[in-house]
């Protein structure tokens, strides 16, 4: 528990990583303040396999791994657990989310940290972490060195469809919680097979993810401005997808993927449901520093391919409040701490994917 109930933490992204942060911070006796880029409409995105092994086995992790779950699904849908995530963020009197806010630059003193929008509006507490993203503004203030992460050359294509609306003759040949991997001159697809709306796990109830590694677009990501000078600006959602690349992107999954695979992939491109994303990396040299530390994509980005991006975010959040139960009258020290056990464990882990 904090020192003083009134002690009041900054979490810059209310992405997943974020969300988890401020639920393990606002369970612990703090309050809490998420600031979020983006409106408040769930995400699409494909599916998250989730790791079983606990990392310290406490309380909050259980809880969070309760809530990512559901119980005890390994395989979910990333919109399935933003929104159990949201609802409980919303029951909790102490964390305020705050959408459609843009966060510019960060900073701190000896005892406080802020966030200031490009509103000018200054967000001010005890400590301040950044859950935000492969193109994080705390990082670069934590390490301005190296502020960008590494575009790897590729993108990914990712989306959910019902199954309800694919043959019906295919519904039973894919399990509930398995990954499917295929391979061909179209690059890497994994498909996955996830609760559907309200929880459905009956065949026809339940959701199709997918994942489709292309590298073949990079000259055309840079024409639509997804890369400047080599670093990746955002992804591509619905419209802002060109006619002539959805009409490539359906011939080359005719021409190589399974008739189930290419199934799947036929309905996300006809709908505009699919995102493409630019696969980042990043290995860290830092985590915190004084009152302000990072978690998740912010602090070690990596491939959505290997299925740790979550799982990471998860530890780190787990860690940092272990931390703070270890120095409960420190937030400096807590935070220091947290590079002691997470920062070689993840460059470690980075380096040998």
């Amino acid at each position: 528990m904090p020192q003083n109930k009134l002690e009041h933490a900054i979490i810059v992204g209310g992405s997943l990583g974020g969300l988890m942060m401020g639920l393990a911070l606002s369970r612990s006796g703090y309050t809490v303040t998420i600031l979020e880029r983006a409106d408040s409409s769930l995400r699409n995105g494909a599916f998250i396999r989730l790791q079983t092994k606990p990392y310290s086995n406490s309380k909050i992790e259980q809880e969070l791994r309760q809530l990512a779950s559901n119980g005890n699904n390994n395989v979910e849908a990333w919109s399935a657990i933003q929104e159990r995530l949201r609802n409980a963020v919303a029951k909790e009197s102490g964390i305020t989310l705050q959408h459609n806010t843009r966060i510019v630059s960060v900073g701190q003193n000896e005892s406080s940290a802020w966030a200031t929008s490009e509103e000018g509006q200054t967000f001010k507490g005890d400590f301040l972490i950044g859950a935000d993203g492969y193109r994080s503004i705390v990082r670069r203030y934590l390490n301005p060195d190296r502020p960008f992460a590494d575009y790897t050359g590729y993108l990914v294509w990712v989306g959910k469809v019902d199954e309800e609306l694919l043959p019906k003759k295919d519904w039973k040949k894919r399990q509930l919680s398995s990954a499917y991997f295929n391979n061909s001159a179209a690059g890497t697809l994994t498909t996955a097979v996830m609760p559907g709306i309200e929880g459905g796990t009956n065949p026809g109830q339940r959701w199709i993810g997918f994942c489709w590694f292309d590298n073949s677009h990079n000259q055309l990501l840079s024409e639509l401005g997804v890369l400047k000078g080599g670093i990746a600006q955002h992804s591509l959602y619905g419209e802002a997808i060109p006619d002539s690349l959805l009409e490539e992107l359906s011939q080359t999954s005719q021409a190589n993927w399974n008739k189930e695979d290419d199934a799947i992939l036929q309905i996300a491109i006809k709908d505009r449901s699919l995102i493409g994303a630019p696969v980042n990396e990043y290995i860290p040299n830092i985590l915190s520093k004084g009152r302000i530390a990072m978690i998740g994509d912010a602090a070690h980005t990596m491939s959505p391919m290997t299925g740790a991006g979550f799982n990471d975010s998860l530890n780190d959040t787990v860690a940092i409040m272990d931390s703070i139960t270890q120095y409960p009258h420190s937030i400096t020290k807590a935070l220091g701490e947290y590079q002691t056990l997470r920062l070689d464990v993840v460059r470690q882990d980075k380096k040998s994917l």
